[in-house]
């Protein structure tokens, strides 16, 4: 047995799918008995069609799922039996379409709970709706058998989350904890906040993505800057800003976790404006008038698409005090593969006064390219070609070698990875530009601009 409720009627063409409908699905709730497995494959079915539309759109507004579970169920099936309780559940049924001003889908789960699905669509916010709704349930009295009960419910609630990967984890996480409370004593209201620790997040592509995905929607990513030390003394400071995910225990994944998953879902072009962005808005806001550098690494797409150096023209062009602070960083053998969009990117960010860092270069790159075809101001050393340098001495004069025509011409070389005294100091009698790693300094989230 079971009951089905829906706040409104829905318009005539929804009437038509072959899938359940929130019409057809509200016209149940008009019968007594059913069969109450129907009634939650339907639920399940609503919810996982709108939780799949949710995680498949940038734009899609959240919706929310709630489990409403009765505190002391024991007592009043003792007092009331079974006929009792369902008749308890149909009236929180009958309250619940009268305090919800959107359209809902319910299940009755058990003989003591419900389970709804909530859409957007509302003035006021999940929060508002459930709140209003537990005071009016636990506020209120209700007949049952002829007798006026006082009882108590516990609530729980959570806004549509890409952490909970699946519609199914989302309403196992509801239905436990309502579940669990409720064993405790109950009578709460509370929002399922999603967690994924750095763990889960590592175990597969599919947990990273969902929590990159979750991160780049409520705009929660963090963002690490770490030094670039100059060897020979000059005014701007530079730094390299560094994507973070935040996992649930506080932990941050660095990028080489999630970055090979981003780029296999085809989102590392939504990561890389990402970055672009927060950091174009962060210079403009607190760093307009000091001297800085910020080095931000980009993928292929603004090479490949003309669309993506448009909005890249559009947003220096609203900042260009800020947008003259960035190097942006790119991979060689993406210059090499799309040579006419990197001229033309080269010229939009020399308009802006934006500068280029070609990275991921080592002794038998292409070096005659970056000295003529490719203009640019500094070259990265590949992390593998710094850790060789500790080990193989033919590798400092080769170096020195094919770097000279580079040197001349005005490029900046940086060395990355650094985490040991004695090859910093051999890097240095290299003559290396920059250096950065952690023997230099670990990457902070605050800016660091003290001598």
């Amino acid at each position: 047995m079971d009951s089905i409720s829906g706040a409104s009627r829905p318009n005539e063409a929804k009437c038509q799918r072959k899938q359940p409908t929130l019409e057809s699905l509200t016209r149940r709730r008009q019968r007594t008995f059913f069969d109450m497995s129907l009634m939650l494959e339907e639920f399940i079915e609503k919810l996982s069609a709108s939780y799949t539309s949710f995680a498949d759109s940038q734009d899609a507004e959240i919706s929310a799922c709630f489990c409403l579970v009765l505190d002391h169920w024991e007592r009043v099936s003792a007092q009331h039996g079974y006929g009792g309780l369902l008749k308890l559940l149909k009236t929180f049924l009958a309250r619940i379409e009268d305090d919800l001003d959107v359209e809902i889908v319910m299940a009755r789960l058990s003989e003591r709970s419900l389970v709804g699905l909530i859409p957007p669509g509302s003035k006021q916010s999940p929060k508002e709706r459930l709140t209003r709704l537990f005071e009016r349930v636990t506020g209120s009295t209700f007949e049952v058998g002829g007798d006026s009960l006082a009882i108590s419910v516990t609530l729980a609630w959570a806004n549509f989350d890409l952490r909970f990967t699946s519609a199914d984890n989302l309403l196992l996480s509801l239905t436990r904890t309502a579940k669990q409370l409720s064993a405790t004593g109950g009578n709460r209201i509370v929002h399922i906040q999603a967690e994924m620790t750095a763990e889960q997040a590592s175990g597969s592509n599919r947990r990273m993505l969902a929590l990159l995905l979750e991160s780049l929607r409520t705009n929660s990513l963090k963002v690490l800057f770490q030094p670039v030390m100059s060897t020979a003394a000059e005014p701007t400071q530079s730094f390299q800003a560094l994507p973070r995910l935040v996992a649930s225990d506080g932990s941050l994944i660095p990028a080489a976790k999630f970055v090979p998953a981003a780029r296999e879902a085809g989102i590392l072009a939504t990561l890389d404006r990402w970055m672009l962005t927060h950091c174009i808005k962060m210079l403009a806001k607190d760093y307009q008038q000091i001297p800085l550098r910020i080095f931000l690494t980009q993928g292929d797409y603004l090479i490949q698409l003309p669309e993506r150096r448009e909005w890249l023209e559009r947003l220096a062009a609203k900042n260009e005090l800020a947008s003259a602070k960035l190097a942006l960083d790119f991979s060689l053998s993406d210059f090499l593969s799309q040579v006419m969009g990197a001229h033309e990117l080269f010229a939009l960010l020399r308009q802006f006064g934006m500068e280029v860092c070609v990275s991921n270069v080592d002794e038998r790159s292409r070096w005659d390219l970056l000295v003529k075809e490719f203009p640019v101001d500094f070259v990265k050393m590949s992390p593998s070609f710094v850790r060789r340098l500790a080990h193989e001495e033919i590798l400092e004069s080769e170096f020195v070698r094919v770097s000279a025509p580079a040197r001349e011409r005005g490029v900046k070389i940086i060395m990355p990875m650094v985490e040991d005294a004695g090859l910093a100091a051999n890097l240095w009698h290299l003559g290396a530009d920059y250096m950065q790693g952690f023997m230099i300094q670990e990457a902070q989230e605050q800016i660091d601009l003290a001598d």
